[in-house]
């Protein structure tokens, strides 16, 4: 075998000296000359007696197809003894647009010259097109490799569950895949579902038997009425192609060195782009005549208040829980509005979620902490609590409520709250009048005949009550800003609430939690720039963004960087293998710079 392995390698280095210069040349051609709407198609770039390009050729604009990724071969052919060398790009587009479109000449700089090819003619119609037979890049047919979108839905209410799964399927050898381009979710309240993906498994589709896995799963909740149309996953898979043939030479040197030209020595690893379909999901508005405490929500709700204690004394602190669970986009259930009795004396919420995926959406709870301070006695009732939600599965709204809640509060309405919610004193009592120590410590002299107005002490007494009201004013403006100024209140807890999530991604650093990772750290970015530019986290563009951050003269290399770590977040909550621990510290590093650097440039 090594003899085999030797010649073989011996007579290909003959080929490659025997290479003769060859007129250059370029054309182009299809994949297929007629292709279905929604379907895939291959322009490919062919040019013959060059080794390589004095310049990457761009990938042509066209208007009736979605570009999709590139790929690109080089292949060697002998005739007469001369050898000839051309390199193949191929250009993978999904067709968009009904009709005949013309693709215009292509040009491309080799050998230090320009060359063009001539048009070309495509036919896009609805009807479907046979694709049997027709090949992808590296002759892998479209039926042995594809991907699928398959919604839970195409017809929904207003901010009801959209369930996306992005599946792929093939009968090919496929090492490795890479999402290139996610869909646009313009319009649309996004929640990554997680779970198994990658795994693979074999499963049926149309008779045929196929390799499978889910490269993604994701529920959109559509935040307005209307058609909306999703683009394309875009896929990039790695496929092993073996290439199994007869040796240039015939076989004249036996078995061990065709096994060498036909089998695993040139086999090769081919790109692949493939893509799924583009959906239309119809939203319908919400019906007509919604309760007056319709929460927004739709999917099922539940809510159960509860009171720590239901007696009491006056000036004693209270915790009142209230609770929605169910499923829907919980997260958008706004702070409710309670009517609690005058003689209670109410704080702020203190507001928790906890959400869990399944496969219709997402569900979980949220829950409103509210401290109360009774000021009078007597018997307080606390009022029930409705929250209505639309029933998506009868399209009728229905209403959840908790029970009555009564608290029995005693003590004297005349005393006053202590530090820590129990009762003060209104007096000191002094025991033992008639014993009193005797001072034994050497006492202390002062001067007398002094000025009062010359003492540091007095003029400190004397302003600080002056720095004392200024701070009282400066602070209540402020809490009066975070109270009317939403934009304002944004920026002040940003800092707070990225570190929050970054130290919560810290938690989750390890390599078999790093999708988990890189979804909090993609959270932390995305929400630490939408809370700075005051936009919403749903559906944020990016080029918006861009504008956005052009327009505040942030530096154009500072907005490439950040962006860069949301795509690399993406890319890494989907990707096949895990990084090592090192690889994650060094991106949460990096995230962490981003944030300060945008911090500092706004």
């Amino acid at each position: 075998m090594r003899t085999g392995v030797r010649a073989a390698i011996w007579i290909w280095a003959l080929l490659g000296a025997s290479v003769t210069a060859e007129a250059q040349s370029a054309r182009a051609y299809l994949s297929q000359g007629q292709v279905a709407v929604g379907r895939q198609f291959v322009l490919n770039l062919e040019v013959t007696g060059v080794q390589q390009f004095d310049q990457d050729p761009a990938a042509p604009d066209l208007t009736f197809a979605s570009y999709l990724g590139s790929g690109s071969s080089t292949s060697m052919q002998i005739a007469n003894g001369r050898t000839a060398m051309s390199l193949t790009i191929q250009y993978r587009y999904q067709a968009t647009s009904e009709g005949t479109f013309e693709i215009g000449p292509l040009e491309v700089r080799a050998a230090g010259q320009t060359l063009t090819t001539d048009p070309l003619s495509i036919t896009v119609s609805n009807a479907h097109t046979p694709t049997a037979g027709g090949a992808t890049d590296g002759g892998i047919a479209p039926e042995d490799l594809f991907l699928t979108a398959s919604p839970s839905a195409t017809r929904v209410f207003v901010n009801q569950a959209v369930v996306i799964e992005y599946r792929i399927f093939t009968r090919v050898d496929v090492e490795g895949y890479d999402i290139t381009r996610q869909p646009g979710t313009a319009g649309f309240w996004v929640e990554e579902l997680g779970g198994p993906t990658g795994q693979v498994e074999q499963v049926v589709r149309d008779g045929v038997a196929y390799a499978s896995a889910v490269v993604r799963r994701v529920a959109l909740y559509p935040t307005g009425a209307g058609t909306r149309t999703l683009d394309p996953l875009t896929v990039e898979t790695q496929v092993r192609v073996q290439q199994r043939g007869r040796s240039v030479f015939g076989d004249p040197f036996g078995d061990p060195f065709g096994s060498v030209f036909g089998g695993g020595l040139f086999g090769r690893r081919v790109p692949v782009v493939v893509g799924s379909e583009p959906l239309e999901v119809e939203v319908l508005p919400l019906p007509t005549g919604a309760p007056a405490s319709f929460s927004g929500l739709v999917g099922t709700l539940d809510v159960e208040a509860s009171l720590d204690q239901t007696t009491a004394e006056i000036n004693d602190a209270l915790t009142y829980r209230l609770s929605v669970s169910g499923t829907g986009n919980i997260r958008t259930l706004p702070e409710l509005e309670l009517a609690f009795p005058n003689s209670l004396e109410v704080y702020p919420p203190d507001v928790t979620e906890q959400i869990e995926p399944t496969p219709d959406g997402i569900r979980g709870s949220k829950t409103f902490e509210y401290v109360l301070v009774p000021r009078a006695p007597g018997t307080i009732t606390l009022p029930r609590v409705e929250l209505s939600y639309l029933d998506a599965e009868t399209g009728t709204f229905a209403t959840a409520e908790t029970d009555l809640i009564t608290l029995t509060v005693t003590g004297d309405p005349t005393e006053t709250p202590a530090g820590g919610g129990g009762r003060r004193r209104t007096g000191v009592d002094l025991e033992r009048q008639d014993i009193r120590f005797i001072r034994i410590a050497r006492p202390t002299f002062h001067t007398r005949g002094g000025s009062l107005f010359g003492s540091f002490w007095f003029w400190a007494v004397a302003v600080l009550p002056l720095f004392a009201l200024a701070g009282a004013v400066a602070l209540r403006r402020h809490e009066d800003r975070l109270q009317g100024d939403v934009g304002y209140a944004r920026r002040r807890r940003a800092s707070r609430v990225a570190k929050q999530r970054l130290a919560q991604a810290e938690s989750l650093r390890s390599p078999s939690q790093h999708r988990e990772f890189y979804a909090e750290v993609g959270r932390a970015l995305q929400g630490f720039l939408g809370d700075k530019l005051n936009i919403a986290e749903a559906g944020m563009l990016r080029d918006e963004v861009r504008a956005r951050l052009d327009g505040r003269n942030v530096p154009a290399d500072l907005v490439d960087s950040y962006l860069g770590c949301l795509e690399d977040c993406d890319r890494q909550r989907f990707a096949p293998t895990s990084p090592d621990d090192g690889a994650m510290h060094a991106f949460l590093t990096r995230a962490e710079q981003a944030m300060t650097e945008l911090d500092e440039a706004l």
